[in-house]
């Protein structure tokens, strides 16, 4: 049934009919916890989609909806279902994908997956030194000690390949083959080598790149080796993106064999690209191995941070947790402490006097 309504304008009077309503809905609503501390709060929590024909409204607290007209954005809901694809994002933040289907039929509002979104990570550094003279401790190791609450191991450098949790967590022992040198710096964020020598290297071979003071040590997974008219002599491509710059009067490269101890521990959640810990079955104290079932997202790394010649350490990608209990140790000397990671601080300052 329609409606009628006048309207003056200019001394003339128009006569419109409303023969056709039509609603804006909330057609998807949903809410965001925080992974590590459940209750959400973030100013600029937004979530973007790539439809213009939708809306977004969003709160502080984490709630969202999307907004339309379902009739417009659905015109086959009769019969199809629909996926609508949002990105959720907030400051200190991964940034969250999700997909919604939209059911054939259905009953609008759409209750979102739930979703737990992941902070990004900080960095942990400070200084070892020695209690009684407070001279500085180099070559402490500082590593993380077992969490009562989860196995969570500190890495020396961050993880390069995402992993989902169950996958394999293994100790490695690593063997040295053959020590080349580079003939070029290797930058962070570069996937190519240039080195003296590649005896013995090819595809799955593993490289060992460090300093003198062990202070930057990663390793990194041969993909194939240069070849052909332009390739330059003694180059070897990468799986994984160096972490870290790596000079050539200050690196020491070794061609490394690995032997992998018994399967058993695994991943106890999945792991993100640039996490700095593994949370896991059980703590580790050495070389790992983690392996997602592909050999070409396999990546080794070593444990725990070493303080410099001045005591300095510094561990990136700490998070996925509230609270870390990190050692550090030099000979018989030690201290404990645990540390609640403050993510609003992209450096968190945590200092040891060892005795």
């Amino acid at each position: 049934m329609s409606a009628t309504q006048q309207v003056e304008v200019n001394n003339l009077v128009y006569t419109t009919d409303h023969d056709r309503t039509t609603v804006y809905w909330a057609v998807i609503t949903g809410g965001v916890t925080d992974e590590i501390f459940d209750d959400f709060y973030a100013p600029g929590f937004a979530v973007e989609l790539t439809r213009s024909d939708l809306g977004t409204r969003t709160t502080d607290s984490g709630l969202f909806a999307i907004t339309g007209y379902p009739q417009q954005s659905f015109p086959q809901l009769s019969t199809t279902s629909y996926v609508v694809d949002l990105v959720l994002s907030a400051p200190g933040f991964q940034d969250f994908p999700l997909a919604v289907t939209i059911p054939v039929n259905a009953t609008f509002p759409v209750a979102a997956p739930a979703a737990a979104m992941r902070r990004l990570p900080v960095r942990i550094q400070g200084r070892v030194v020695n209690d009684a003279t407070s001279a500085a401790a180099s070559g402490a190791l500082i590593a993380s000690v077992d969490n009562p609450a989860a196995h969570t191991t500190a890495l020396r450098s961050p993880l390069y390949f995402a992993h989902a949790s169950g996958a394999s967590v293994q100790s490695v022992t690593m063997t040295t083959v053959l020590t080349p040198s580079l003939t070029q710096d290797a930058n962070a964020g570069t996937t190519g080598l240039n080195l003296s020598n590649r005896t013995g290297l090819a595809a799955n071979s593993i490289v060992r790149l460090s300093n003198a003071a062990k202070t930057l040590m990663e390793y990194a997974v041969v993909d194939h080796l240069g070849s052909g008219a332009a390739a330059a002599p003694g180059q070897a491509f990468l799986r994984n993106a160096l972490n870290r710059t790596y000079a050539v009067a200050s690196t020491t490269v070794e061609f490394v064999t690995a032997t992998v101890a018994a399967a058993g521990p695994t991943l106890a959640t999945d792991a993100s690209v640039g996490d700095g810990v593994l949370l896991a079955t059980q703590l580790f104290t050495g070389t790992v191995v983690v392996e997602s079932g592909s050999a070409a997202v396999a990546e080794y790394h070593e444990i725990g941070a070493i303080s410099d010649a001045n005591g300095f350490y510094g561990l990136d990608g700490m998070g996925r947790v509230r609270e870390i209990f990190l050692q550090a140790t030099q000979g018989t000397l030690k201290q404990t402490t645990g540390w609640f990671l403050e993510y609003d601080q992209p450096i968190n300052l945590v200092d040891f006097r060892i005795q």
